[in-house]
């Protein structure tokens, strides 16, 4: 079957760190390979990768790439069946504007979603936007069976993993699909279908820059049970590790085809076995390659000790994360965080001893925060700072689709309704610039914001003090090619997306 793959245009605001990041969606481009090797034609619309510099209003925020119009013209005109993926669930607000276009130009193909979205809210999606089927959880297995349905027209009622509209219009959701246990079997991204060269012009990738990037993934999956997050439902607690080695031979083939220097390693939780990581680091330094690589996302502090650290920095580690998440042992239990604040410092200074970058995520407002553990979660973000962590990210509570503390939530009466306040809220939750939505009795939306901005404040008062030069490594990095941190990349990207959005203004004005 011809099928067209789409990555639509994304909301981004200045003031929102994670909206300015503009990395090659690895999500998508595993599907592509999946459905390649199904036998599938395969074709690709990169919303936001094809067009980075462009900027547009809808409903008040500012979205990257493609035009709704512009994106839609690019499908080709036989495709049978298009396909979306859409991770985030803000930006659904914007992207069931865009399957409705879809649809008016091609009335006959099939119109699939997948991603963290659909799977939190299935029968939200069916029911507001025309939609033939979605795909819940891990997607390569599940795509390829549904598709060989789709072809024969044989009937979705017990096709695991998917929810679908029925022929009387009514919404099925059945039960889900097993994860794939051998994810070495799962071919390599079919990164040929992007344009790699772009995103690297760009230079916006999740961690600091540090030379052409590329994402991976050398595992799928959490072991943890976070109230807040969605990894439980969209992967299971189930992490599974590739083969070390076939996440190098990986990394070489994009040393080669890309000339990649800078790997992003996007996993939910990238080190969690000590003898994994270990065996990793090895082989690189074995193989004599020379890389730097970066871990954005979370890394559990258990795994990490002096040999660890050792390990990653002589193999090029350059910066990871801790996401603790709080500063107050009673929410950390209750929001099941298994983490200790003291061993976390342990391994931070560990980590920087070796002379490894090390970060931290922060949130404030969880239903169960009260003044003292906002007060104490500030005590652990200048803590950070006067530790030498060189970034920390304090952001708002946000509901996310389906999650523990969402489904309380809403048995509590907090949230009622999946309206577009509630949608936008958890874009607003990261934006510095925009007022929160708060879900906690004791804080009003301002009081949040301001807490949030003072303890942002807060972290980089003390990061500053603590070792002025780095006003003058900024500076510096602002006008470079790379950023020597997390801090200053996500300075270069503002002030990136400043200048081009005020350029596109100018040559709207003097066209």
């Amino acid at each position: 079957m011809k099928v067209c793959l789409i990555e639509p245009s994304k909301f981004v605001s200045l003031t929102n760190f994670v909206s300015t990041i503009s990395m090659p969606p690895i999500g998508l481009a595993y599907i592509a390979t999946a459905l390649r090797q199904a036998g599938h034609e395969v074709s690709v619309v990169d919303g936001p990768g094809s067009a980075p510099r462009n900027f547009f209003i809808f409903k008040g925020v500012r979205v990257r790439g493609l035009s709704r119009e512009d994106l839609v013209q690019r499908i080709p005109q036989d495709s049978e069946i298009i396909a979306l993926g859409c991770m985030f669930t803000s930006n659904w607000v914007y992207v069931r504007e865009l399957v409705k276009d879809i649809r008016d130009r091609f009335p006959q193909a099939k119109l699939i979603m997948g991603g963290e979205h659909v799977t939190g809210f299935p029968e939200l999606s069916l029911q507001q936007a025309p939609l033939d089927a979605v795909v819940l959880g891990e997607g390569e297995e599940i795509i390829a069976r549904l598709l060989e349905h789709l072809k024969k027209d044989l009937p979705l009622s017990e096709l695991a993993g998917v929810a679908f509209r029925t022929a009387d219009g009514n919404i099925q959701i059945n039960p889900r699909h097993r994860r794939i246990k051998d994810i070495d079997s799962i071919g390599w991204p079919a990164w040929d279908l992007f344009d790699i060269q772009q995103y690297n012009e760009v230079n916006q990738p999740h961690g600091a820059s540090q030379g052409r990037f590329m994402p991976m993934l050398a595992t799928r999956g959490c072991p943890f049970q976070c109230t807040f997050c969605t990894s439980p439902n969209m992967w299971t607690t189930e992490w599974i590790a590739r083969d070390y080695k076939n996440v190098i031979d990986e990394m070489q083939h994009y040393q080669k085809l890309y000339r990649t220097s800078d790997f992003q390693f996007e996993d939910l939780t990238a080190i969690v076995r000590k003898d994994w990581i270990i065996d990793f680091c090895d082989e690189i330094v074995a193989r004599g390659m020379k890389v730097t690589f970066q871990m954005p996302s979370g890394t559990r502090s258990e795994a990490i000790d002096a040999e660890v650290a050792q390990k990653l920095k002589a193999a090029g580690c350059h910066e990871f994360a801790f996401a603790p998440e709080s500063g107050d042992p009673r929410i950390l239990k209750a929001i099941k965080k298994k983490v200790k604040l003291p061993d976390m410092y342990e391994s931070a200074r560990n980590a920087m001893h070796a002379g490894i970058n090390v970060g931290c995520f922060f949130i404030i407002g969880f239903p169960e925060d009260t003044y003292l553990s906002v007060f104490r979660t500030y005590g652990a973000m200048i803590k950070c700072a006067w530790k030498g962590f060189t970034n920390v990210n304090l952001n708002a509570y946000s509901p996310q689709p389906n999650t523990e503390s969402f489904q309380e939530l809403q048995k509590n009466g907090v949230i009622t309704e999946l309206d577009d306040k509630y949608l936008m809220s958890l874009f607003t939750f990261q934006d510095f610039g925009a007022k929160k939505t708060s879900y906690n009795p004791k804080f009003g939306d301002y009081e949040l914001s301001f807490m949030v901005i003072f303890g942002q404040g807060l972290f980089y008062v003390f990061y500053f003090l603590r070792k002025p030069r780095r006003i003058l490594e900024l500076l510096v990095d602002l006008v470079s090619d790379s950023a020597r941190n997390k801090s200053n990349k996500m300075a270069k990207s503002a002030l990136k997306d400043a200048f081009m959005i005020v350029k596109s203004r100018l040559a709207g004005v003097f066209k």
